[in-house]
């Protein structure tokens, strides 16, 4: 029964799980929350279907020493030793196992690549096309549209990050203005914002009809802004931050490349609203019962997948 219980739990997540986070109004009041609440989500859906698979594979009810024998066990299914119907299940797990594998292995390679070439051609461009800075840990750019980024790359710790500032921007924004756009930026370093969005861009990419991974997509490219929004009001005046994002937020190109973390992300209307009245915070017992729904959709296919296997040694353990 397992397979078709992974397979129902895979369907409850993407289908229902997915959507209702995606409408969820209280992400606004704890962003950093939501995005991990997407994180979990997204990583239980792909576990629920990588054990449906993997269960479909593995003859449970016959692996007397799983650790020693799971192997042993596939290839006797695979072989037809274990009757057609466990051959077929057994094609059909590791047909899902090499699918799901395959297709996170090339895209991840693809968009490590993509975003590898967008470094090195914008790192080309800041040291051809630069001009003198005295912002402290960015460079400056020509260019005539305002905008603000961080150089798209996974952040390493130790490491500075690495912002982008056109000179549109220098000229058009005040100096605490300026300064707000900087903390807005250096928070999505600090919080490996980038990471995050890659992840959710590969699980996007590989699977395209997965409606789920392209709804975490779009909510955590909006979500980790309203988290750089937060970390930057800490240190500087969230008017100034206001303003800014009003003074580069205007019709045409951004100037921010694919792929970066600009100053200009996200919903812009919805972050100016919070930054000019903030949300009040979500109260405990709510950040609680997230936690808890999180970490339940995360141990659910793993119970799940542990089921069969269970109650196959739930009678060696009853007293005689």
């Amino acid at each position: 029964m397992s397979p078709f219980l992974l397979a129902a739990c895979t369907m409850v997540l993407a289908l229902v799980a997915a959507p209702r986070l995606a409408s969820a109004r209280w992400v606004v009041r704890a962003p950093r929350l939501a995005v991990a609440a997407w994180l979990g989500l997204s990583g239980a859906v792909l576990l629920s279907a990588v054990f449906t698979a993997s269960t479909l594979l593995l003859y449970w009810d016959r692996a007397h020493d799983l650790v020693k024998g799971a192997w042993h066990i596939c290839l006797d299914a695979l072989l037809g030793h274990h009757e057609r119907a466990a051959q077929v299940a057994a094609v059909a797990g590791l047909t899902g196992l090499v699918l799901l594998g395959g297709r996170l292995a090339v895209n991840g390679r693809r968009l490590v690549l993509a975003a590898r070439a967008r470094r090195a051609e914008l790192r080309l461009a800041v040291r051809l096309g630069g001009l003198p800075s005295t912002l402290p840990g960015a460079s400056v750019v020509r260019h005539d549209e305002p905008a603000a980024y961080l150089l798209p790359g996974l952040s390493r710790p130790g490491r500075a990050a690495e912002i982008v500032v056109t000179s549109a921007a220098v000229e058009r924004l005040r100096a605490p203005e300026l300064a707000a756009v900087l903390a807005h930026e250096r928070a999505h370093h600090a919080g490996h914002h980038y990471a995050i969005t890659h992840w959710m861009r590969l699980l996007a990419a590989a699977f395209p009809p997965a409606r789920c991974f392209t709804l975490g997509r779009g909510q955590v490219d909006r979500l980790v802004e309203l988290c750089a929004d937060d970390t930057a009001a800490r240190g500087t005046a969230r008017i100034d931050l206001a303003r800014a994002l009003v003074s580069m937020a205007q019709p045409g190109p951004s100037g921010t490349p694919d792929g970066a973390l600009g100053a200009r992300g996200g919903d812009s209307l919805e972050r100016l609203r919070r930054l000019l009245d903030p949300p009040p915070p979500l109260p405990w017992p709510a950040r609680a019962a997230i936690v808890a729904a999180t970490a339940a959709a995360l141990a659910t296919p793993i119970a799940m997948a542990a089921f069969d296997r269970y109650v196959a040694w739930a009678p060696s353990l009853l007293p005689m």
